[in-house]
């Protein structure tokens, strides 16, 4: 049991020292020693399913990862939702200072294409349904958290709507991560929901799922004004919609969008099922690099995994 929440946790948190996890196993309920964990690393090093990095933290092994995965899919259900909780309770982002550590999706990418990414980028950055337009980039060799840019690759960080759970969380109202869907624009105008997937239901990204399948046609909106986006749907206390509302115009005055609308619970718009909580609709950030992907850019797209400080986020134009 112990060994499985130590690969748990080196899932969550990437490498760690033994003296880290063994405070992570405190917040679990588990007390042991930083010795106890040492012997247990030891034992996981052994099956091979860990290993020490060049700094001595110990993190998963591809062996370790795909044992993770083989965990039933049951037990995994709600998985992705919960790492959205797990990065709204760590990103440090201050509305009112525009700083701290923002919540990201990173598109990881061969260096080949880096000009025509950059360009595609640059071209939607004025596109009415972004989180925020501005973007790093993260070179080869460069670090992001604990992982390190491959030969030959390079990343692009965009800011994940991830971002709105983490400004509402510090204005003291709670958010719960519902669905992602696909919404239909129409004459440039937000239409309707004509996808849905709850967050509880799937172990995955819903809005990469929507991605990789194809579903997507932001490239399209900008000239022709239809297509299909993907938001994300959260809920909160009818009772704070007043505190949400005040917290998004601050957030849209600092230069944050994508916010599609705040819904009463009696408010039946956009054909979501009824519910007693008031709910948020929301671009998701992931449709800030959707056009590459449906451009045929080959991307690796991790979704809500890192953390990136938000004074390093420049406008698109900074890279030509």
């Amino acid at each position: 049991m112990i060994e499985e929440e130590i690969i748990g946790i080196l899932e969550e948190s990437g490498a760690l020292s033994s003296n880290e996890i063994e405070k992570e196993l405190r917040l679990r309920g588990i007390n042991i020693r930083a010795r106890t964990v040492r012997y247990h690393l030891k034992k996981l090093e052994e099956k091979g399913l860990v290993k020490r990095g060049s700094n001595g933290k110990a993190e998963l092994t591809e062996k370790g990862l795909k044992v993770l995965k083989r965990k039933s899919a049951f037990e995994r259900l709600g998985e992705f939702s919960e790492r959205i909780e797990y990065n709204v309770y760590l990103s440090n982002f201050n509305l009112y200072t525009l700083s701290g550590l923002v919540p990201t999706n990173i598109a990881f990418i061969n260096k080949d294409y880096f000009e025509k990414a950059i360009n595609i980028i640059n071209e939607f950055s004025e596109f009415p349904y972004l989180v925020s337009n501005l973007i790093t980039v993260i070179e080869e060799g460069e670090r992001v958290g604990d992982y390190a840019v491959e030969k030959d690759k390079f990343a692009i960080a965009v800011i994940s709507n991830t971002l709105f759970d983490v400004i509402l969380r510090s204005a003291g109202v709670n958010t719960y991560p519902e669905y992602a869907a696909l919404l239909s624009i129409e004459e440039r105008e937000p239409k309707g929901i004509t996808e849905l997937i709850s967050y509880i239901g799937t172990t995955l990204s819903p809005g990469q799922l929507f991605l990789k399948s194809g579903l997507t046609s932001i490239s399209l909106i900008p000239k022709s004004g239809r297509g299909e986006i993907i938001v994300a749907i959260r809920s909160f206390s009818r009772y704070a919609m007043d505190i949400a509302r005040r917290e998004l115009e601050i957030a849209e005055s600092k230069g944050f969008g994508g916010i599609i609308k705040i819904l009463h619970p009696a408010d039946r718009r956009f054909g979501l099922p009824t519910g007693s909580r008031a709910r948020l609709i929301v671009s998701a950030g992931l449709n800030y690099l959707a056009p590459l992907y449906e451009d045929g850019i080959p991307l690796d797209i991790r979704i809500n995994e890192f953390f990136v400080d938000y004074k390093d986020f420049r406008t698109p134009d900074y890279y030509l």
